[in-house]
């Protein structure tokens, strides 16, 4: 390396030491293209971290930080972490966010191109503790990422091989999303008991409707149309926008066909009437079904048809089940949840969207009727039967 070269690249890390970042950054890219053969391992380290926390780190635009992203993986190369990350690597911070934001712009096949970048064992499977709260690990955010792209390609086997390397990393902060992914996977493989036990672990901890309509599912194509049906009510019950619900709305109409049909025709016209509000594409037999049965096919307001189905919903759900009865003996001071003191002597949890009376009757001391249902107390990592469904008397 020339003497000049030399003394640049020596103003361009006294500039980056006194905070002049702009005029460190310009002489480190003037002398990159020139001669990168130049640079020492402490340059090319010192010009990676500048282009990272000037361009990626906290920047929001993909082509931007792709252009330097490329940058970066050129200029370093990838720190083998595994057994040492004291000190952050800005290959491995750069390409994780690269992934990130791939796979928020649904560019899913250059998740897949860019994830080729890493060398995952080279990454840290030690997760951080920042003021007594754990953050997944680099491992884990690249088997997170990876595994969320191939589910979308319908990369079955690879999904499914690595969601389960995944679950076995020691230090993981959560693994309810490779669950699901091991579930869908298994569900497309057919094995659908696997399916049914991944989803299982994670409706015990995050009873979101989307679970339950895929355990619903699981059990629909292994033939157990009955668990099938139970879930499918529990998942239309379960508070989301009804519109994301449609495919459910036509797997009850499916499973309640020859004993309620009167009740199928309404879930057909309520799938119906959600696609024409939302301007979604309608299957040609749905919509004969509808004009055979007089119905009115401009009709979009789909929530009449909606409200006229949760009795219906009810009834299926809780038709095995004792009512019970009690009064409400808490109302926790942010008002989104209480306790009930039932005449058996429990006292159950609920959620203030499961209180169906007036709402001036929503206090302590009101005599209630209601249901139960398992639910997950995060508090004391159990299982407990929470109060659902409740009137008041």
């Amino acid at each position: 390396m020339d003497a000049v070269t030399k003394e640049k690249l020596k103003l361009a890390q006294r500039f980056k030491k006194e905070n002049r970042i702009d005029e460190a950054e310009e002489i480190y890219r003037e002398f990159w293209d020139k001669n990168p053969e130049g640079f020492s391992e402490f340059d090319k380290t010192t010009f990676s971290w500048i282009l990272y926390n000037k361009y990626v780190k906290n920047n929001e635009n993909l082509e931007e930080i792709l252009d330097n992203a490329e940058l970066i993986t050129e200029v370093k190369k990838q720190q083998n972490q595994s057994k040492d990350s004291k000190y952050p690597c800005p290959y491995t911070l750069t390409v994780l966010k690269v992934l990130e934001l791939l796979n928020k712009n649904n560019d899913f096949e250059e998740v897949v191109m860019w994830s080729e970048m890493i060398n995952p064992n080279y990454l840290s499977a030690k997760a951080s503790d920042f003021n007594g709260r754990k953050y997944p690990s680099n491992k884990e955010k690249y088997y997170s990422q990876l595994t969320k792209a191939l589910l979308k390609l319908d990369d079955i086997d690879t999904c499914y091989e690595l969601s389960k390397e995944a679950l076995e990393l020691e230090e993981l902060t959560d693994d309810t999303w490779f669950n699901w992914r091991l579930a869908k996977c298994a569900n497309e493989l057919g094995e659908y008991d696997e399916a049914i036990e991944y989803l299982k672990k994670m409706i015990a901890k995050k009873p979101d409707w989307y679970m339950k309509a895929e355990i619903a599912n699981s059990y629909f194509f292994k033939g157990d149309f009955e668990s099938s049906l139970d879930y499918a009510i529990d998942a239309v019950l379960t508070p989301a926008p009804s519109d994301s619900k449609v495919n459910v709305y036509s797997l009850i109409a499916d499973l309640i066909e020859d004993e309620y049909p009167e009740e199928a025709l309404k879930h057909r016209y309520l799938e119906y009437s959600i696609r024409l509000n939302k301007g979604w594409k309608i299957e040609d037999r749905l919509t004969e079904e509808i004009e055979n049965a007089g119905l009115d096919t401009e009709n979009t307001e789909y929530w009449k048809i909606e409200k006229e189905l949760k009795g219906f919903w009810n009834n299926l759900k809780y038709k095995n089940q004792e009512v019970q009865y009690g009064i409400i003996s808490k109302i926790l001071p942010h008002g989104k949840a209480g306790f009930i003191q039932a005449e058996d002597g429990n006292s159950y949890y609920f959620k203030k969207y499961e209180f169906k009376g007036p709402k001036d009757e929503f206090h302590e001391m009101t005599s209630v009727s209601f249901y139960l249902e398992e639910g997950f107390d995060k508090a004391k990592n159990e299982v407990k039967m929470n109060a659902v469904n409740i009137n008041t008397l």
